[in-house]
C-alpha cells in the first residue's frame, strides 16, 4: 500500500544502506529517513542521501524526506551552524541568524528537515538545556524566529515536543514521563506553539509523554485527545504532525511500537517515528508499515485517515 509507505520515518542501520532497504524505498514502503551520527562519517551524508533518492526515484515513488536533529548544543548530529545553544538565542534576531546559517549548512548536504526548533519551555526538567528559556513568551520569538531562518534557508522546521515537556523529570527516550503540572501551567506553555502555528510552521513533532490534566492519558502521539482535539481543532493546526519515537519506554508500556504506530495514524498524526537503535531500526519500520497496512484492510484504520495524512505529506514534499 503506497500511501502507508509515505506515513514512514525511518531510521537506517550502519553506513550503507542494505540491498533490502533501498528495495523498500523503492517499493514505496519508506517515506522519509533520519539520519544518525552513525549513518555517516566525516565527510558527511552527502552521497549517502543521494543513493536514497536515487532508490526512490528508480521506483517512481514520491521524493524522500531526509531529516536530522540539528539543535544546536547538546543535540546536533553534524558540525558547523547552529554555533551556539538555544539559551545562548538571546535575540529573534540571532535565532533567525542562527536558522538560516544552519539550513544552509543542512542544505549544502541534501538535507531538508531539521527536528528542531525545541518549544518546550525550560522549567528544570531534563529538557531545559535544549530549550530557548524559561519563559513561554521569550520561547516562542526566539524558536519561531530560528524556525523562520530554517525556512528563509529552504529547510522544513518541526515544532518540538508537543504539547510540551517543560516539566517532564524523565527523558522520554529513557522512561515513562508521566506529567503532573496542572492544566493551567501546561496551557501556558502552549504559547509557542500557538505562534509557531500562526507563523506556519510546517511540522509539529508530538511527544510520549502523558499529560493527565489535560485528559490524554496515553502517551500523546497515540492520543486524539492531544493530536485531533487539542493540536488540530482546538489550536487550528493545519500541517504535518509527525511522532517523536515511538521504540521507547514511554510507548513500549502502552503499545508495542508497531502497534503504536497505528494508533498514532488513527489519533490524527501524518508521519510516524518507529525509531529503533541500530540493530532494531529496520525491524521496527517494517512492522510499523505492515501493522499500518493491516489495520486499513482489516477495518481497524480507516482508509480515509490514511488518505487525508498522505495528502498532507505529499503537499509537503511538492513544496520542497
Amino acid at each position: 500500500m503506497r500511501m502507508a509507505g509515505q506515513l514512514l520515518f525511518v531510521r537506517m542501520s550502519g553506513r550503507v544502506p542494505s540491498a533490502e532497504f533501498l528495495a523498500r524505498i523503492r517499493r514505496g514502503e519508506i517515506g522519509g529517513v533520519v539520519l544518525y551520527g552513525d549513518n555517516f562519517g566525516p565527510a558527511g551524508p552527502t552521497l549517502l542521501i543521494r543513493k536514497l533518492h536515487r532508490a526512490a526515484a528508480q521506483g517512481r515513488q514520491p521524493r524522500l524526506l531526509i531529516a536530522i536533529d540539528q539543535e544546536g548544543g547538546s543535540v546536533k548530529r553534524l558540525s558547523g551552524p547552529p554555533t551556539v545553544a538555544p539559551s545562548e538565542m538571546d535575540s529573534a534576531a540571532v535565532a533567525q541568524a542562527q536558522g538560516r546559517e544552519t539550513a544552509r549548512n543542512l542544505r549544502g548536504y541534501g538535507i531538508d528537515v531539521d527536528f528542531a526548533p525545541v518549544l518546550d519551555v525550560g522549567h528544570g526538567g531534563f529538557i531545559t538545556g535544549r530549550t530557548f528559556g524559561d519563559r513561554p513568551a521569550d520561547v516562542a520569538t526566539r524558536a519561531v524566529a530560528f524556525a523562520h531562518g530554517l525556512a528563509l534557508g529552504g529547510v522544513v522546521a518541526t515544532a518540538k515536543h508537543f504539547p510540551g515537556l517543560g516539566y517532564a523529570r524523565a527523558n522520554t527516550d529513557n522512561a515513562r514521563a508521566i506529567i503532573s503540572a496542572s492544566a493551567p501551567q501546561l496551557n501556558a506553555d502552549l504559547l509557542p506553539y500557538k505562534r509557531a502555528i500562526s507563523a506556519g510552521l510546517p511540522m509539529v513533532m508530538v511527544s510520549t509523554a502523558v499529560y493527565p490534566r489535560l485528559g490524554i492519558h496515553v502517551p500523546a502521539a497515540c492520543s486524539p485527545t492531544a493530536v485531533t482535539k487539542l493540536l488540530r481543532e482546538r489550536l487550528g493546526y493545519r500541517g504535518v504532525v509527525v511522532t517523536d519515537t515511538l521504540y521507547s519506554p514511554a510507548v513500549n508500556a502502552y503499545k508495542p511500537t508497531p502497534r503504536a504506530a497505528v494508533a498514532a495514524i488513527a489519533a490524527g498524526v501524518d508521519i510516524v517515528l518507529p525509531g529503533g537503535s541500530t540493530k532494531t531500526a529496520d525491524a521496527m519500520s517494517e512492522g510499523a508499515y505492515r501493522a499500518i497496512v493491516d489495520a486499513v484492510k482489516t477495518g481497524a484504520l480507516r482508509e480515509s485517515t490514511v488518505a487525508a495524512a498522505y495528502a498532507r505529506v505529499l503537499k509537503l514534499k511538492r513544496s520542497l
